[in-house]
């Protein structure tokens, strides 16, 4: 979203909650200036008025707050999407995409049984963070180097970029159930 837009949405939201507030003080009874709320105290008379005032003002409210949550909540942005420029333009990949090859890669080392994958851009290139959890009869510091060769050749030859490093944390080990049979 361009900066304007969300500029607008914020101050979109801003007016909706003064008016909103404004609004629901007047339906209240509350006394507010009468110049520049005529209006609100017209509707304020009437019998159903009151209703109406409270009612559009509550819902004011809650469309501003709405906005402004969406406006200052937009935490995906350029940093959530790895950025290649070439010749002819840039390239976006999602960081999803790189955490999807990363997971792939993984996976088909034998005794891994699953993965999570966090990816960071950093100027150095990629950093590849996987948490694994392997078979228990795997030997864990000669599967993780081969992972780490693995995910590192596989991404940066898929995404046509630096990976600066990659780091295996093998977080669990899957437990076989003994044999009710001895």
């Amino acid at each position: 979203m361009h900066w304007l837009d969300k500029f607008m949405i914020f101050l979109a939201s801003l007016v909706l909650v003064v008016v909103g507030i404004t609004s629901l003080l007047v339906g209240l009874g509350i006394n507010l200036k009468q110049s520049l709320l005529d209006l609100y105290v017209n509707m304020q008379n009437t019998g159903s008025g009151l209703v109406w005032s409270v009612t559009l003002g509550g819902l004011f409210i809650i469309i501003g707050f709405y906005l402004a949550g969406r406006w200052l909540g937009n935490t995906k942005s350029e940093d959530d999407l790895i950025i290649i420029d070439t010749e002819l333009g840039s390239i976006r990949i999602s960081e999803k995409v790189i955490k999807a090859y990363a997971e792939r890669a993984a996976k088909t080392i034998e005794g891994v049984v699953d993965v999570k994958t966090n990816v960071k851009n950093t100027a150095e290139g990629l950093n590849i963070y996987l948490n694994l959890t392997t078979k228990a009869d795997v030997k864990t510091s000669d599967i993780a180097k081969v992972i780490q060769e693995r995910v590192l050749d596989y991404v940066a030859d898929t995404v046509g970029t630096k990976v600066a490093k990659v780091e295996v944390n093998i977080t669990g080990i899957e437990v076989q159930p003994k044999s009710r049979l001895n």
